[in-house]
């Protein structure tokens, strides 16, 4: 029997025999779609004339809204979270456009009704660079009220840095204190993003498609379509992650500096034959490292437990001291680890209030690991107290220092091993000292690949490049000039180098000077800091070469900078200014739009850590 036949009271006239033999055909579906269509049109008209006589008129319901999904990146992991979350909300019959913020027009902000912004945080609470126009938009006094807007937004960010997720937070304080609604409160991410991430992707996309099919009656969504509450697809064959890394195994271990050097710095190359593993000059290679045995005995007599004892972590049983070696972060102090701390040993009233205090807590956690807190404030703390205290253990990322055009199947790294004494103790970083004291040849590293979305060749291979690295910052530059090469790039390639000594730090000397004789290599500009008196860095020789470089920016050329954030990505962008200043002969005001206008074009471009 038909479904429309069951209503004894057909209004208008219409008798059974009129609707059977226009729903002829149509099937059970088809036609309890067409039952949910008309409810909807006739809720949907009663929602409409009670609007007309209300006063004052309410806004279109969410419903008719379009989704905007903005994203601001440094690497890309907030525009591959992006992507997925839009292709997620197509399947359920949601309209959206994704949108990269540094392409965004701040003046759109104040039409949109529903937005989603994926934001990652640069070192200490900066934003992306591509983030920060609307970023200083929307914290200054232009920004337009936003009653009508709801949002939420989705902040990534690595808790080793103080100011955790920083950009995100301010996004989200910000749009709300401008009158906009939350759709979900915000969700912040550690550097292992991904699966908090897609739950943020599904509960946001729930209360979108729900508060849709309420406003249209519980059967369509606002584009016509049935509102999916969930999509089964195939499953994706096991790709490479922190949680699931290749196994590679070490090819060849050099160390690059001569005898005497103040720094350890080693070449090596691994191989990814069987892996299926690709990647480009600018991506990076991230290492699963294991935490030395020193460290795990130190935390252990620290903590006063035996590394026998059972814990339990996500479900699994492991012995103690095996979850310290490999799956819990013991050489950096987070911030959300002393606040866990703090929870377990309230007894230490010192350590909750350095928590509040932001800059007393960056010159604690710098340089102290977990067996200095268990020693400065100790507890009494169960073997799972204490595993529930700590940090899950992150991979490390290294910019990738080859090419596999060049080198097929493999890929090197350049890896400064990272040694100190602080607090009374040597320290070790953990993925270096990992590399450089516990792999030789034939073992093998757990790795996988992070692509780096921005930090990336120009698409012309005319193009001339002006790379500026320090230390292993050279790294990314080595594979540069091998794929310009390979593809045989008519575009020029200029290099600037710096590190204490020529005799002992010239990282890649031999490869650089080929270059330069065969022309594969324009120019070669080195800095040594420790071979004269007078310290000179990298920063040094770009104001030397000012004209050239200024005429080298002008032509169309592209500039990157690989290597310490603090101590050289800022350097260098101070001396670009003065360049463009004196070359320009222009103010510091236009030096900075300048330099701004090259960010936004995407030709000044950073990998600094």
């Amino acid at each position: 029997m038909s479904l429309l036949s069951q209503d004894p009271a057909l209004p208008l006239g219409l008798d059974d025999s009129t609707l059977q033999r226009l729903t002829t055909g149509l099937s059970d579906q088809q036609l309890i779609w067409l039952s949910g269509y008309f409810y909807g049109r006739t809720a949907a008209g009663r929602r409409e004339l009670q609007s007309a006589q209300s006063v004052p008129q309410v806004a279109a319901p969410a419903a008719a809204s379009k989704l905007t999904i903005l994203y601001g990146s440094q690497t890309g992991n907030s525009k591959k979270v992006a992507q997925q979350t839009a292709e997620k909300a197509k399947q359920r019959g949601v309209q959206v456009t994704v949108q990269d913020v540094n392409d965004y027009a701040t003046r759109a902000l104040k039409t949109e009704q529903q937005l989603l912004l994926v934001v990652s945080t640069q070192g200490e609470g900066e934003p992306p660079v591509a983030a920060e126009e609307l970023h200083q938009f929307l914290l200054s006094n232009r920004a337009p009220k936003l009653p009508d807007l709801r949002y939420s937004v989705l902040a990534l960010g690595d808790k080793s840095y103080v100011q955790f997720c920083q950009t995100g937070r301010e996004f989200d304080e910000r749009l709300a204190e401008l009158g906009a609604q939350r759709l979900l409160e915000r969700v912040e991410c550690d550097v292992d993003y991904q699966e908090t991430a897609q739950q943020w992707a599904d509960q946001v996309l729930n209360v979108i498609a729900a508060e849709a099919s309420a406003a249209n009656g519980g059967h369509v969504s606002s584009n016509g379509h049935a509102a999916a509450t969930e999509t089964l697809t195939a499953p994706e064959p096991a790709a490479y992650s922190h949680h699931n890394p290749f196994e590679a195994t070490v090819l060849e271990k050099i160390q690059l500096n001569g005898r005497g050097s103040s720094k350890e710095t080693y070449h090596i190359e691994l191989s990814l034959a069987d892996s299926g593993l690709h990647y480009e000059p600018g991506d990076a290679l991230s290492v699963v490292p294991r935490n030395g045995e020193a460290l795990v005995a130190e935390v252990l007599q620290a903590a006063r437990l035996d590394g026998a004892a059972p814990i339990q972590l996500s479900g699994v049983e492991f012995e103690l001291g095996t979850a310290l070696t490999q799956k819990l972060e013991l050489s950096v102090l987070t911030r959300d680890v002393l606040e866990r701390y703090a929870a377990a040993a309230p007894q230490h009233k010192p350590l909750a209030d350095l928590i509040t205090d932001i800059p007393q807590l960056q010159q604690y956690v710098y340089g102290r690991d977990v067996a200095d807190l268990l020693r400065e404030f100790p507890a009494e703390l169960s073997a799972g107290q204490l595993a529930a205290v700590l940090r899950p253990l992150p991979a490390r990322a290294y910019s990738i220092a080859s090419s596999l055009l060049v080198h097929p199947e493999e890929v090197h790294l350049t890896v400064g091993a990272v040694r100190y004494a602080a607090h009374g103790r040597t320290k070790h970083g953990v993925c270096s000292s990992h590399l450089a004291d516990r792999l030789d040849i034939d073992h093998t590293a757990r790795v996988f690949v992070e692509r780096n979305e921005y930090f990336k060749l120009p698409q012309d291979g005319a193009t001339d490049i002006i790379m500026v690295g320090a230390g292993t910052g050279v790294a990314p530059f080595r594979a540069f000039v091998e794929e310009r090469v390979e593809l045989g790039a008519e575009g020029r390639n200029w290099l600037l180098f710096g590190n204490p000594n020529f005799t002992t730090d010239f990282l890649y000397q031999t490869e650089w000077l080929q270059h330069l004789k065969r022309g594969t290599l324009r120019h070669l500009d080195v800095a040594f800091s420790r071979d004269q008196a007078e310290k000179i860095y990298v920063q040094h020789r770009l104001l030397e070469k000012s004209r050239d470089v200024y005429g080298w920016l002008e032509n169309g050329a592209h500039f990157y900078v690989c290597g310490d954030k603090a101590r050289l990505g800022s350097a260098i962008q101070e001396a670009l200014k003065q360049v463009v200043q004196r070359e320009a002969g222009c103010s510091p005001d236009d030096a900075a739009d300048y330099l701004r206008g090259l960010k936004k074009q995407r030709r000044y471009l950073e990998d600094v850590y």
